[in-house]
């Protein structure tokens, strides 16, 4: 599987430095926008491999890997820069989870109803679950103002283990989930470290099962330590041209199987 994945990080990288120095003869623009085409998949595929190199038995907002657009990792060709970067889906509530109640729902704002109407729409689809996000519009009363309530915080992906991250979820999912701003407090506190920021080297890192006990009264089989599902994201520039980038979205797990692709 590595050496696929290498492969594939090769082919995308040549293609991309060709483009570069211009061995296709179409237009400008249209030679600018197939290169930045390859340049972000080059990007997607690199944090592919990046990821599958990352071993540790825990994943953090500290981690090198761990990076949104305003803090990319860059990957330059010759003139031409690529901003990429992933974030980890475990730190999500899991819309296909057994495990998903009407309360954590309602926690992140969605109405009472709905809640209980994407429960009954998921369960009627028996074990295919939700298959993709914007199938919410499905289901009764769902609205674009709820969606977006809901967009930042769910997956439908992380097969069997559908425990959150409890080193990476955000604090509307730690609150969704317990339903508690004491122990969220406490959780966020301890991630924080002594510096008081998150993703820096001197976070407290939840390492095992045994680490949640930390938090006193802390249930701890509701998480997990660990994420094996990542989104993760690549995005081209140009010192010909600012104006044409393209992009690359993707959810794939550690070993390199992607669950979504899109391109822009």
């Amino acid at each position: 599987m590595r050496k696929r994945r290498l492969f594939f990080l090769i082919i995308a990288l040549v293609l991309a430095l060709q483009l570069s120095r211009g061995c296709f003869n179409h237009d400008t623009s249209r030679r600018y926008g197939i290169k930045a085409t390859y340049l972000a998949r080059a990007g997607a595929m690199k944090m592919i491999a990046e990821l599958a190199r990352d071993t540790n038995l825990y994943d953090t907002l500290n981690e090198d890997w761990c990076r949104d657009k305003d803090n990319p990792k860059v990957l330059s060709l010759r003139d031409d820069t690529v901003n990429y970067g992933a974030a980890d889906e475990n730190r999500r509530l899991n819309l296909n989870s057994d495990t998903l109640e009407k309360a954590h729902l309602t926690r992140l704002g969605i109405d009472g109803s709905v809640a209980r109407n994407m429960l009954e729409y998921r369960d009627k689809k028996g074990l295919e679950g939700f298959g993709f996000i914007e199938e919410l519009f499905l289901v009764e009363g769902m609205t674009q103002e709820q969606y977006l309530l809901l967009r930042d915080s769910v997956t439908i992906y992380g097969g069997a283990d559908t425990r959150v991250n409890i080193n990476t979820a955000t604090e509307r999912v730690l609150v969704a989930i317990l339903g508690n701003p004491g122990l969220v407090r406490d959780i966020l506190n301890y991630r924080k470290g002594p510096d008081g920021y998150e993703g820096t080297g001197d976070d407290g890192i939840f390492k095992g099962p045994d680490g949640l006990s930390i938090i006193e009264g802390l249930d701890p089989g509701l998480f997990t330590v660990s994420s094996s599902v990542f989104r993760i994201w690549a995005q081209s520039f140009f010192l010909e041209d600012k104006n044409i980038f393209k992009g690359v979205e993707a959810v794939v797990d550690r070993s390199g199987k992607i669950y979504h692709w899109k391109e822009y």
